[in-house]
């Protein structure tokens, strides 16, 4: 099953951060690639740790990002809803997931990954070149938001017996 090809379908997409500025052919090249998944609250997504290829848009329902800390401890960092996308970044590098991501309600989600990314560069540039700025963006929008709360936490006096990380030196990329 596919995704849904109507006016509505389209419109949603067209308002989210990962498919806006889309329009026409270019955005049923992707409407195309999307691929459904209906999951009950309480399920996983994916897991921390394990390799990753596929982002998702959520559809329907909510979801929350999970981070283990160094205690072990799963921390829940953020809650999606309708029209926000996760699992981005597995588009851009083929590294183990960042986080656990668990359906908080049911959920629907639409999902693509690399090879559909790859066929959309070789059948649609224009729908690809936007895509990957609107990836680009969404990361830049999440690192500005993700500095302001390390900076709002490295501003707060020292708890006691709390040993705060030094920054770490910043060395110059090798060409």
């Amino acid at each position: 099953m596919n995704a849904p090809r109507n006016e509505a379908f389209q419109r949603f997409l067209r308002g989210s951060a990962m498919f806006g500025g889309l329009e026409g052919r270019s955005l049923e090249s992707v409407v195309q690639r999307l691929q459904p998944i209906r999951l009950p609250a309480g399920k996983e997504v994916f897991s921390e740790g394990e390799l990753g290829r596929t982002m998702y848009i959520v559809y329907k329902g909510e979801v929350e990002v999970r981070r283990t800390s160094s205690t072990g401890a799963a921390v829940p960092i953020v809650r999606l809803g309708p029209g926000e996308c996760f699992g981005e970044m597995a588009l851009v590098e083929l590294q183990p997931r960042s986080a656990t991501v668990v359906a908080t309600r049911p959920v629907t989600l639409y999902s693509m990954n690399n090879l559909d990314l790859y066929r959309l560069f070789r059948e649609d540039n224009y729908a690809y070149v936007i895509v990957l700025q609107n990836i680009c963006r969404l990361l830049s929008r999440r690192l500005r938001k993700a500095d302001s709360r390390l900076c709002d936490f490295l501003a707060q006096p020292p708890a006691k017996n709390v040993v705060r990380p030094r920054p770490r030196r910043r060395t110059p990329a090798r060409a």
